[in-house]
């Protein structure tokens, strides 16, 4: 799947494994995300695999940018038969914030789950506090459907908190692609 910016890529590279390590070790990269102390504590790519294959059930697609450089991932998982899943997108190289590349990683990975998967709906879930992603997701045309209360654990302002997860959705019919 090919984008203007972006390619993505099904499946985890194994030489990508030591990158996202890395990644996962920086706050400021996973602070909202609903097993950043895990990610945080993470010490080899043995647990690091571990944790991926908890949490990703699905397909996952490497992003990487038109010099073939590894930035990130996005998933679909959590497959559920009523043709739901849930979406995830992870731009792990800050360099690349900002820059228009999650924006395409989630309508290729949204016309994945819709026209190649047809599911009918995709939901995702982030912090209470990460507002800049919620704007972000508004913007690609999501809704909120829920807000769960302090479910998870983030780091906010300096210090381990706990927060609430705002469940967010799209439907085929919704998405413009």
């Amino acid at each position: 799947m090919t984008g203007e910016k972006i390619y993505l890529k099904e499946n985890l590279s194994e030489e990508n494994y030591p990158l996202m390590l890395q990644w996962f070790k920086e706050l400021e990269i996973v602070q909202y995300v609903s097993f950043a102390e895990r990610a945080f504590e993470l010490k080899n790519i043995d647990e690091l695999k571990v944790l991926l294959e908890e949490i990703e059930s699905g397909p996952i697609f490497e992003i990487y940018d038109k010099d073939d450089k590894f930035i990130g991932y996005t998933s679909l998982s959590s497959i559920r038969e009523n043709n739901e899943c849930e979406f995830s997108v992870f731009i792990l190289d800050k360099n690349y914030w900002g820059t228009g590349v999650a924006k395409e990683a989630i309508e290729l990975t949204l016309d994945y789950a819709f026209n190649t998967m047809n599911m009918k709906k995709v939901t995702l879930d982030t912090s209470e506090f990460h507002e800049r992603a919620i704007g972000f997701y508004k913007k690609m045309g999501f809704k909120q459907s829920d807000l769960i209360p302090n479910d998870r654990t983030v780091y906010h302002n300096g210090e381990w908190i706990l927060s609430g997860t705002v469940e967010m959705e799209i439907k085929k019919e919704e998405f413009k692609n």
